[in-house]
């Protein structure tokens, strides 16, 4: 470590001459040169603190240390600095992760769980598609034993079980599965399922009389082929109007909601990013022609960035009425960059507006018609039944958009 910080303090003070020589020969003011020498000095400063602590604690700690982990700390450290909310920095492994997300793919056995009270492995959710939705698991499912051991048998019980399902491609885990049916019998039974890379379903959709509805969970490469398919069928089966869901959509890549606006919008600016010292159009919808029907988005407090981005899209350009509570309100952009090592960090760069949005960074889209939940309904595990029943903010919005129907 001291031999890299002496480098970067050698590196430091041949910027400053080399600003130095620069500057003079350019007869740069004066302002410049200092505010240059200003910035040199300050780095120094850095590598020297650094130095110093470094030198110290090696020199008198009684444990042991890993160099690779003191490295990813110090790193994680200097970007929690920032005071920037949504700056991160990444393992190798975790940005390898996020770049599957944002590709629109999952390895593993295709489902999430937590831990059960009395000790077992709960199913959260399984991901349409998936070896674990083709082996028939569902969500609520109790996984009892992995490999024909029972999960409390394990030394380390519960973790060491759970460990097992993050496994590479091609490995192959054996479950036996505890499931309560819907006639109140406890159903016990064992399947293999085998881990894969699957595409991510992010988009699904369904007829609501003469309403096509279609739910977006995230914006990912995959998601506009997904989203133009089902927008599609849902017209060619009858569709008059569409309602997009969008709650719970934390947001994703630029260049995913660029392709999903590029099936409904004609051509127009969409978005523009404000950096620092420039501004640039970064979302330009370019089909010639626009689909012209009453549409409807819904919102909640978990819509955020690209997929508030679509909802005032829609709104500016296409006349979409908003239904549900507030967003989340981020209008800030990040970019990810990767460093030498394959990790990587995270940094907001830009603010994004559309044509209509102002500046909603902490302030989100308002609904035009502000319909809330009843209390401790998950309306994302209602049935298609249970949905027209109770979850309020989609009646309101078929309403909404039968009502634009028949205008």
């Amino acid at each position: 470590m001291n031999k890299k910080i002496s480098i970067g303090i050698a590196i430091g003070l041949m910027a400053l001459a080399a600003a130095a020589t620069f500057i003079i020969t350019y007869n740069y003011s004066m302002k410049v040169f200092n505010q240059t020498v200003k910035s040199v000095a300050e780095k120094e400063g850095l590598y020297t603190q650094l130095s110093e602590l470094d030198k110290y604690i090696r020199d008198n700690y009684i444990g042991n240390i890993d160099d690779e982990i003191l490295m990813d700390k110090l790193m994680e450290g200097y970007v929690n600095g920032l005071g920037d909310e949504y700056a991160a920095y990444l393992s190798a492994e975790e940005y390898a992760e996020l770049s599957k997300l944002d590709e629109g793919v999952t390895e593993g056995l295709g489902f999430t769980w937590d831990k059960e009270a009395s000790g077992y492995i709960h199913i959260i959710s399984v991901q349409p598609g998936s070896s674990a939705d083709d082996a028939g698991l569902e969500a609520d499912d109790i996984i009892t034993a992995v490999n024909n051991t029972d999960v409390i048998a394990y030394e380390n019980g519960y973790d060491e079980a759970s460990s097992l399902l993050n496994c590479a491609e091609g490995t192959k885990v054996k479950l036996h599965i505890k499931r309560k049916g819907e006639d109140g019998l406890t159903e016990f039974f064992s399947v293999d399922v085998v881990s894969r890379k699957s595409e991510i379903i992010s988009v699904t959709g369904r007829l609501i009389d003469t309403v096509g509805y279609v739910r977006i969970t995230a914006f990912n490469n995959k998601t506009p082929e997904q989203f133009g398919n089902t927008v599609n069928d849902l017209i060619g089966h009858g569709a008059e109007a569409l309602i997009f869901d969008v709650r719970g959509n934390g947001g994703g890549t630029v260049e995913s909601l660029q392709g999903v606006l590029d099936h409904i919008l004609g051509t127009c600016d969409v978005v523009t990013a404000y950096y620092s010292d420039s501004e640039e159009v970064i979302v330009k919808t370019t089909e010639a022609e626009q689909i012209k029907m009453p549409m409807v988005v819904i919102v909640n407090g978990g819509t955020a960035s690209s997929a508030e981005l679509f909802a005032f899209a829609l709104r500016d350009e296409a006349g979409a009425e908003i239904v549900g509570t507030n967003s989340y309100g981020k209008g800030v952009m990040q970019y990810t960059h990767q460093l030498s090592n394959g990790s990587a960090v995270r940094i907001t760069v830009a603010s994004l507006r559309t044509s209509g949005s102002g500046d909603y960074n902490g302030v989100g889209i308002s609904p035009d018609y502000e319909v809330t939940l009843p209390a401790e309904l998950d309306f994302t595990k209602l049935n298609e039944e249970e949905q027209l029943s109770q979850d309020t903010q989609l009646i309101k919005s078929v309403e909404v958009a039968q009502t634009l129907i028949s205008k």
